[in-house]
């Protein structure tokens, strides 16, 4: 969160690169951290890591997609 509230610096496209970086390393961070709390409480199956594993992959499909351009 620290990160995403900076100020921009000027550098338009440096930082533009480094917003998905930035995501996907959330992302990954996110999974690890509810894998292992899973763990902890005895809940994590291979259905149950899949679901979450498979729900972050679909939202990194979705949020990386490009629009398409208009057919105008």
């Amino acid at each position: 969160m620290l990160f995403l509230s900076l100020p921009p610096s000027g550098r338009g496209r440096r930082q533009r690169a480094a917003a998905p970086a930035l995501r996907r390393g959330t992302e990954v961070t996110v999974i690890v951290g509810l894998l292992l709390l899973l763990r902890v409480v005895d809940g994590l199956t291979v259905i149950t890591g899949g679901f979450i594993v498979l729900g972050f992959v679909i939202a990194e499909v979705i949020l990386s997609a490009r629009p398409s351009p208009s057919s105008r």
